[in-house]
């Protein structure tokens, strides 16, 4: 099965402010009642409603569900994006980098605490068959950012490697994250402590072989 790419899911540019504004309360809306019920059990006509807009005006910037969902993700996937941009351009040493990638970890569970919508809206585009490839080209993106900072201080690294280990990571954050959400408070805080350590120790063991 041929999957969408995420710039299948076109949605209307708007081009005045006005419009701008009406986008933004869409997906507000379409947020507060994602994360409320999740995915499935909201509908179109529910968000233009909870918009305080009439169903026909949604369809002129959104063309299906799908699309909101599509905008909703890649908003927090720009957050993280340049979370990450910023974490690498502070690593100036090899031997710091694995305290400052565990200190990544630490922002990234910190978006899904600010934003308790966010586990849901992405298990909502994991299970979706259309939209959850937007998830593995975003954690590939990220992975890459990553093994490209890790070259850079360190040009024996195995690059394939690390690679596939950055790509590991990026997955398993996402999924430590919303199982630390539903769990409660001293059980979660042992989770992401146990994913901080993973990762610094992966890190530095990649660095290690590189020597």
């Amino acid at each position: 099965m041929v999957l969408c790419k995420s710039k299948d899911l076109p949605r209307r540019k708007p081009s005045q402010h006005r419009g701008k504004e009406k986008v933004e309360i869409i997906l507000e809306s379409a947020k507060s009642l994602i994360g409320d019920r999740g995915n499935d059990a909201v509908s179109m006509r529910e968000i233009a409603a909870h918009a305080g807009i009439s169903p026909s005006s949604i369809y002129q910037y959104f063309p299906d569900k799908n699309a909101i969902l599509s905008a909703l993700i890649n908003e927090y996937f720009e957050q993280i994006h340049h979370m990450i941009t910023t974490l690498i351009e502070s690593v100036s040493n090899l031997d710091s980098i694995g305290e400052h990638i565990a200190n990544g970890m630490d922002q990234f569970i910190e978006i899904f605490r600010k934003e308790p919508a966010l586990a849901t809206i992405w298990a909502g585009v994991q299970a979706n068959p259309v939209l959850r490839n937007l998830d593995a080209e975003d954690s590939a993106k990220n992975a890459a950012l990553l093994t490209e900072a890790l070259t850079h201080l360190a040009p024996g690294i195995n690059k394939a490697e690390a690679f596939n280990a950055n790509l590991l990571l990026m997955h398993t954050a996402s999924t430590t994250a919303r199982l630390a959400l539903n769990v409660g408070k001293s059980e979660g805080d042992a989770l992401l402590s146990e994913l901080r350590t993973l990762t610094k120790l992966r890190i530095e063991a990649l660095l290690q072989n590189s020597i």
